[in-house]
């Protein structure tokens, strides 16, 4: 815990600061340290020393106790309240952390060993409902991870627009997606790929070019600029519409809309038809 590390008693404002990040209230702070400052004290004279109203000292003593900040020793009278040393505070919190990290653990594997065994078919649960077909996707990992799931599925045509980006995460998952559909048109022989970006001489590129257009496939290169977007099309039925969500200082695609119904995919392949018809691609042979 890099919380903990380095705790200096030689100033009070220091310590009140670390208990602020430790997520204590003003009054949990105002009474611990009077606590440490002053020795044992009743709810009474923590009221009367700190001003705090009486009302609230008794829940907030019943607070640090709860979370270890101090002990109590009961009299005839009144109970006593001790402060327990930030030191030894640490040490608690350190235990309890260290638990409910290994609770957290074992709750998680319980789940993922349900979730495995949970034989659910989502192919079955999708409908053709409109209100349920457009999906949001915000992150770099799950919208790589839906790619190659909707690339896979496809059982008749793959549009792909794939821009040319030089950064190693974007080019990497590029290389894998240009990978995956050469195993794909192989193993699918009915399969009708469209591709969609700029091809270097001499490249990896090139090479799966060629392989792609002698097993059926057909190539058009984005010759205007940098493409704004990605797009993974496939069946006429389902897609992905990657959206470029930073320029600067680097592109990076990482807001996406998952598409699964017809009437939306064909307004995005009507796009890229207007793209060919006036010139954006040029075709690769």
């Amino acid at each position: 815990m890099d919380l903990f590390k380095g705790i200096c008693l030689s100033g009070i404002e220091d310590l009140e600061k670390i208990l602020e990040r430790l997520e204590l209230t003003d009054y949990e702070r105002k009474i611990y340290v009077t606590l440490l400052t002053s020795g044992p004290l009743s709810a009474s004279e923590v009221g009367d020393i700190t001003g705090i109203p009486k009302f609230n000292v008794y829940p907030t003593l019943k607070r640090l106790e709860l979370k270890n900040f101090l002990d109590v020793q009961p009299t005839a009278r009144a109970s006593k309240y001790k402060a327990v040393s930030p030191q030894d505070v640490m040490i608690e919190l350190q235990k309890d952390l260290n638990l409910r990290h290994e609770e957290e653990k074992t709750k998680l594997k319980d789940i993922i060993n349900q979730i495995s065994n949970f034989d659910l078919k989502l192919e079955e649960l999708k409908g053709a409902s409109t209100s349920d077909s457009v999906w949001l996707i915000n992150s770099e990992a799950r919208i790589k991870r839906n790619v190659i799931e909707l690339i896979n599925r496809a059982n008749t045509s793959i549009v792909a627009c794939l821009p040319t980006i030089e950064t190693p995460t974007y080019t990497q998952t590029r290389k894998e997606i240009l990978s995956l559909l050469q195993a794909i048109i192989k193993k699918k022989k009915k399969i009708f790929i469209t591709l969609n970006w700029e091809i270097e001489e001499g490249t990896e590129d090139e090479k799966i070019a060629d392989d792609l257009t002698q097993k059926g496939g057909v190539i058009y290169q984005w010759g205007i600029g940098e493409l704004p977007f990605s797009a993974f099309l496939i069946d006429n039925a389902e897609g992905l519409i990657i959206l470029q969500s930073t320029w600067i200082p680097l592109p990076k695609f990482g807001l996406a809309l998952q598409i699964r119904h017809p009437a939306y995919v064909k307004p995005f392949e009507k796009l890229i038809e207007r793209f060919n018809e006036t010139g954006a691609f040029k075709k690769w042979s």
